[in-house]
């Protein structure tokens, strides 16, 4: 849910999202560690392209800033998210994400994970 709030002359906070649950309806489990990270990416899929199949296990925010977002999650029915939605990806459960647009899909990730450990994994081959 976007909320803007306008509390100070000039000043406006837009809550892109608030939420203890993924897009699954996961709760949110943060790592367990002495040394945290939170890690910001910009992601660009162009028409046509795909993230390929890949998990996370640490909260990942996910905003999308332009096209469409098709997030394929293992198991569950996929979901679509346009551009100004903003969710939690469901952390340790195998998806991928594909834009089937004619533009390139823009995203802004943050992963609340560990230094020295990966925020994506990708399956064996």
């Amino acid at each position: 849910m976007i909320q803007r709030v306008h509390d100070m002359i000039g000043r406006t906070a837009t809550t892109l999202l608030k939420s203890s649950i993924t897009n699954t309806r996961q709760k949110i489990t943060y790592p367990r560690t002495n040394k945290p990270q939170i890690e910001s990416m910009l992601i660009t899929i162009a028409p046509g392209g795909q993230s390929s199949w890949h998990l996370h296990p640490v909260p990942t925010f996910v905003y999308v800033l332009q096209g469409t977002l098709l997030v394929q999650n293992e198991g569950t029915p996929s979901i679509r998210y346009r551009a100004g939605t903003a969710f939690l990806e469901a952390t340790n459960t195998w998806h991928n994400a594909k834009n089937h647009g004619k533009r390139p899909l823009k995203l802004l990730l943050v992963y609340a994970g560990e230094q020295g450990k990966s925020n994506l994994i990708r399956p064996d081959k």
